[in-house]
């Protein structure tokens, strides 16, 4: 309990904006994706994009803990795959989901993905709806319709929840 409270703290969450994670290998086969996700993420004025390259305190040396519990304390995760994962992704992805966070896949088109990677999609799929995308404009769009899209049905998931609570109390 402790220690959920001091991660709170230290990743606090703001309350006027959604943070996304963004994940992926950084190799450089993804700078110009990452990058354009972020800024996709970063043009709703209810999400804030946390990616390495821009948010990462100075001075604190990478470490898995560090990309882990930003994931897991984030509201949503975005993972851009053209090829393999490291444990750190998987990690990250991971912590996310475990945490309830709201998880996008993107998969670059015509990339050769290893067993691991397409046997990972393949389980995800059935828990989270995948995009391919064959250049940046195309993973703008996906993205950004995404999160609005995702916004919009939590906005009616709580119409609906309080309907349903109205309905039980007066016994209909």
């Amino acid at each position: 309990m402790l220690e959920e409270l001091e991660d709170e703290i230290r990743y606090g969450r703001d309350h006027n904006r959604a943070r996304i994670f963004v994940s992926s290998r950084m190799d450089g086969s993804l700078d110009s994706e990452r990058k354009l996700a972020a800024t996709t993420i970063d043009r709703l004025e209810s999400h804030r994009a946390w990616w390495w390259e821009q948010d990462a305190p100075a001075g604190v040396l990478h470490s898995v803990n560090e990309c882990v519990n930003f994931a897991r304390t984030s509201d949503g995760l975005v993972l851009l795959i053209a090829g393999p994962l490291s444990a750190v992704i998987y990690a990250e992805y991971s912590a996310a989901k475990d945490s309830s966070a709201e998880t996008y896949i993107f998969i670059r088109e015509g990339e050769t993905l290893p067993d691991d990677v397409r046997d990972f999609i393949a389980r995800e799929r059935g828990d989270v709806v995948t995009r391919n995308f064959q250049n940046e404009g195309e993973l703008e769009t996906h993205l950004y319709q995404s999160l609005n899209r995702t916004a919009v049905r939590a906005i009616r998931e709580m119409q609906l929840m309080r309907r349903r609570e109205r309905a039980v109390a007066s016994g209909g």
